[in-house]
Formats: C-alpha cells, sequence, structure tokens
C-alpha cells in the first residue's frame, strides 16, 4: 500500500500549503480506498480458499483498514474540507501502517 504512503504525505504537504480536499487529491483518496477494497477483497478470495492468517488481529487489520476513510468522510463531508484534509492524510498514513503491520503478522 505504498500508495496510502504517497497519498498521506502528499495530503500533509497540500494541508500545509493551505489547501484543503479538492480536485485531484479527492479523486487519490477515493483511488486509495478501492484499492484497500481490492486488498482486503484478495484477502477474502485466500480466505475462502483455505489459507488462514497466524492471528485474528489480522482481520481486524483488514476491517479497520476498509472502515476507517468511509467513516471519516461520513464525519467531514458536511465540515471544514481544510481540517478534512489533514484528517484523511493521517489516516491514509495509519492505513499504510496497518498494511505494514498486516504484512508482519502475516508472516
Amino acid at each position: 500500500m505504498l500508495f496510502m504512503l504517497a497519498l498521506g504525505v502528499w495530503g500533509l504537504v497540500a494541508y500545509l500549503r493551505g489547501q484543503s480536499v479538492k480536485g485531484s487529491i479527492a479523486g487519490a483518496f477515493v483511488i486509495g480506498e478501492l484499492l484497500v477494497l481490492v486488498q482486503v477483497l484478495a484477502g477474502v478470495f485466500l480466505l475462502a480458499a483455505g489459507a488462514r492468517p497466524p492471528g485474528t488481529t489480522h482481520y481486524l487489520y483488514g476491517v479497520t483498514a476498509i472502515l476507517v476513510l468511509p467513516f471519516a468522510w461520513s464525519y467531514f463531508r458536511d465540515r471544514d474540507h481544510r481540517q478534512a484534509l489533514l484528517v484523511y492524510s493521517l489516516l491514509a498514513l495509519f492505513i499504510f501502517g496497518l498494511a505494514i503491520r498486516g504484512m508482519i503478522t502475516a508472516n
């Protein structure tokens, strides 16, 4: 999920430059969420094929990664768009961390 790392850094730089959620960065967050969805669906496919992670926390990482951005969007959609950019960017970095942690727990 290097995309989420790049998106988080891009969002933080945009926030520091006084920008808000609009245009291409908003689209990038949608693409990022779709990529997370694809990764979770790949995990579900592996689960259905019989592969099992060594611990149950791996499931928690997947569920959290797929739900956190939509929840934040539902909270910030009618609020300050600049503050939303900061939160979305930090959440993108959080999702990147979840992906790294998920890879660590998978082995």
